[in-house]
């Protein structure tokens, strides 16, 4: 577990080492744990300050590369998964219905990150426990605003949330491809090893993929509220 909570950039924690099974695991339970008990939550006097508790998280495990990114000029230049964190912060901290909404999607890059994270320290990953805490909440945000604060999202918001996503990705992908840096939606440069055939193939294919991949997994999120919001209509 020492690199779990190691300062020094370039420590890797091994894929699907003890360290990383037992860092799902965490994961995997502390979703289940806010799914059921968020319905007792729900109209409680306990609800506003378990809601700031996990905001004081956020910024405990986001900060240092918040502050990072405002040093490098980097904050236009954000990754999917600072998009939901930020998102969905903004939106159980102050009650955003439509906000949630649209940001809950976005999520799926931390299921990704859990899976398959990026290994190397750099802007996004100061440490093991920074890293996978501020992941973490990102699961947990989202998991508050369906249990909690009960918002399902619609078919209309998953369609806005993919417009929206892609109008970033575009001004993001013409940056990257374009003027270089740091390829924050993994549009060129692929986040895992095995995705690099696709690249070798040509980069048209390996970008296509991935938007389909992201595409796919935002679907997929939404197919749980199918039945809901079809009884709710």
């Amino acid at each position: 577990m020492n690199e779990f909570f190691n300062q020094v950039p370039g420590q890797a924690i091994e894929w699907f080492g003890l360290t990383h099974i037992l860092i799902i695991v965490f994961f995997i339970s502390a979703l289940i744990t806010v799914l059921l008990f968020g319905n007792k939550l729900y109209h409680s006097k306990y609800e506003m300050p378990m809601r700031f508790i996990i905001i004081g998280l956020v910024f405990l495990f986001e900060w240092r590369v918040f502050e990072n990114r405002l040093l490098n000029l980097s904050l236009f230049r954000l990754p999917l998964c600072a998009i939901a964190l930020y998102g969905l912060t903004y939106a159980i901290a102050f009650k955003k219905e439509k906000v949630f909404k649209i940001t809950y999607f976005y999520w799926f890059g931390t299921i990704l990150t859990f899976l398959f994270f990026d290994t190397p320290f750099g802007l996004d990953r100061w440490s093991g426990w920074t890293y996978f805490g501020a992941h973490l909440m990102i699961g947990v945000l989202a998991m508050y605003g369906l249990s909690v604060f009960k918002w399902i999202p619609s078919k209309k918001d998953l369609r806005l949330s993919m417009i929206v996503l892609a109008i970033y990705a575009t001004i993001s992908g013409y940056a990257t491809f374009s003027y270089g840096g740091s390829d924050e939606l993994f549009l060129k440069t692929p986040p895992v090893d095995f995705l690099n055939v696709f690249v070798d193939i040509h980069q048209v294919v390996y970008t296509f993929i991935f938007v389909l991949i992201a595409a796919s997994l935002m679907i997929i999120l939404y197919l749980p509220f199918v039945k809901h919001n079809k009884t709710n209509n």
